[in-house]
């Protein structure tokens, strides 16, 4: 079957719907993407019975997909299983303005089921053995799967060769079924991107978002975003806002609608330091926003991501303290804010309050006594309640300070070129109920066109 036809280009919002029928007794469905614009458009099959099987989008170098009964011969990004008898649907969704032609075609039919390369389910369940206290990991990154130019497997090999301890895959709006057998956490997740005015890596999904029926061809972007946002949380998941002010004469990446700031649980910081034309002036702001929210109250926590598409994975990367190596230890932990960004690589970090070991993200009384030791010469910021109030250069350092109520401490470390390079997570003292709640009203303050 080929389904055909063009895109509106006078409509913001699209939604296209096409239905087939299946028979009793197909072990398999094939997706075939022959033609297409390659842009964020949402593709997904709907079984008889209601079920998202296969999401996938324009934007993907993958451009057939295998839907079967069994896991081991189904492709990446669809939800294998009995394949229900009735009506089928095969979803569009347009979420900004493109003019194109397309062209899908649907294949079903029943034969020999072909079992594809050794790779792992990606599940939430994952738990390995201890070795250690602070674990690495990369949360941002694209494969072929979607725009990225680099494959599964060249990310396996990088993995082992940077020896990342756990990795949140983020291809576009598609959520990754299996990974290449790597004995790490791969914790599900990617990356929403409606269009290139706001994205969000939504972390930890037990389940693929059903975007077509939470997004409504009248609704604001802000109303589709609060909805999806909700399903997030619903699923016991994570919203991160990414590269909030990032603005290239390509395109804007920014985030251009006036979320609410109570549906994001982290904020991207560094992004994609190493792609070329990127401006650490972007990322600085961020860290501006990231001191607005705390001197307000929010306990949004800061993040780092490659936002590799094949150049450089794992820089910067995120710092975790675990008390388990496993998959719920990384989000609990993560959401608690125990982490630190680095591009430098470990840092050795000690935080004590009256006598006790603490970490980034702790609830503090009084006096805070931290060391760092760092494998690079930096310049140092400790940064109260949004106002440096020391500054110290080189590879070792002692901080003593004390934390009234209502106060935050954290602590940046930046190149000579005035790079953010370690990023740790605020320590706090009681914070105030936050006033603010649009981003705008963050954005409006620090943001220069």
């Amino acid at each position: 079957m080929i389904f055909r036809g063009s895109f509106d280009n006078d409509k913001n919002i699209e939604k296209l719907e096409y239905k087939f029928m299946v028979s009793n007794g197909i072990n398999r469905i094939s997706l075939n993407l022959n033609k297409g614009p390659f842009e964020h458009i949402i593709i997904s099959l709907e079984d008889s019975e209601g079920r998202t099987r296969i999401l996938t989008s324009f934007k993907t170098t993958k451009k057939k997909y295998y839907l079967t009964t069994h896991w081991e011969s189904t492709s990446n990004c669809c939800i294998p299983g009995e394949l229900p008898e009735g009506e089928w649907k095969l979803k569009l969704l347009k979420n900004y303005v493109v003019s194109d032609e397309f062209e899908l075609e649907i294949k079903i039919e029943n034969g020999n089921l072909i079992k594809k390369e050794n790779m792992k389910k990606i599940t939430l369940k994952d738990c390995y053995l201890d070795t250690k206290e602070w674990y690495a990991g990369e949360l941002h990154n694209h494969t072929n799967i979607s725009d990225g130019g680099i494959s599964l497997r060249d990310i396996k090999k990088e993995l082992i060769k940077k020896e990342i301890d756990f990795i949140f895959p983020t291809e576009h709006n598609s959520v990754l079924t299996k990974y290449p057998d790597i004995d790490i956490p791969v914790i599900p997740s990617t990356e929403l991107t409606l269009d290139n005015l706001g994205h969000f890596n939504l972390f930890g999904l037990k389940k693929i978002i059903d975007y077509y029926n939470h997004i409504d061809e009248n609704d604001t972007k802000e109303i589709s975003l609060t909805k999806i946002f909700k399903e997030v949380k619903k699923q016991g998941g994570y919203v991160s806002l990414n590269h909030p002010f990032h603005n290239t004469s390509r395109m804007f990446l920014g985030l251009f609608y006036n979320i609410d700031l109570k549906d994001l649980d982290f904020i991207e910081v560094i992004n994609s330091p190493t792609r070329e034309g990127n401006n650490p002036y972007y990322d600085k702001k961020a860290l501006e926003a990231l001191d607005m929210l705390w001197c307000d109250g929010h306990k949004i926590f800061a993040v780092g991501g490659s936002d590799n598409h094949g150049e450089s994975l794992g820089d910067p990367l995120n710092y975790i303290r675990l008390d388990k190596y496993e998959t719920k230890n990384i989000l609990e932990n993560m959401k608690k804010g125990r982490t630190y960004i680095s591009r430098v690589g470990e840092i050795k970090l000690r935080m004590e309050n009256n006598g006790q070991i603490v970490y980034p993200g702790d609830e503090i009384y009084g006096e805070i006594s931290i060391k760092i030791l760092s494998s690079q010469t930096l310049i140092w910021r400790v940064i109260k309640n949004g106002k440096v109030i020391n500054m110290i250069v080189g590879q070792e350092i002692n901080i003593f300070n004390e934390l009234k109520e209502g106060e935050y401490l954290r602590i940046e470390g930046v190149s000579e070129k005035d790079e953010p390079m370690v990023v740790i997570n605020p320590i706090y003292n009681s914070l105030k109920k936050p006033s603010l709640e649009k981003w705008f009203q963050i954005k409006e303050k620090i943001w220069v066109e």
